[in-house]
């Protein structure tokens, strides 16, 4: 995808989430689709907005999914010594995210 498309829907995601009601099925149809596809930017995008709970849930458990599915896949491969050290940045790296987030 190029970097106009994503700012595009980025946009556009961006517009749905400042709506507390998004009317017609083609427009729930592309919002939805943007939130598959961007659910972190969904989540910072519609922290302040009320009426999408059950959407901001449901990329929730996306995240989730898709979090556990990489870790999984990485935990099913023989590991490595030489692969230590990237194991231990991406704990470190969820640590940070923690602890940044925790600080705001």
């Amino acid at each position: 995808m190029n970097s106009q498309n994503k700012e595009n829907d980025l946009l556009q995601l961006q517009k749905f989430c400042q709506q507390t009601y998004v009317a017609g099925w083609c427009a729930n149809l592309w919002f939805n689709g943007l939130i598959i596809r961007y659910p972190f930017h969904f989540l910072v995008y519609s922290q302040n907005t009320d009426g999408n709970e059950w959407r901001k849930d449901k990329a929730k458990q996306n995240i989730k999914r898709e979090l556990v599915n990489k870790i999984d896949e990485i935990l099913s491969m023989s590991l490595e010594e030489k692969d230590i050290v990237a194991y231990e940045k991406l704990l470190s790296n969820l640590d940070d995210i923690i602890v940044r987030t925790e600080s705001n």
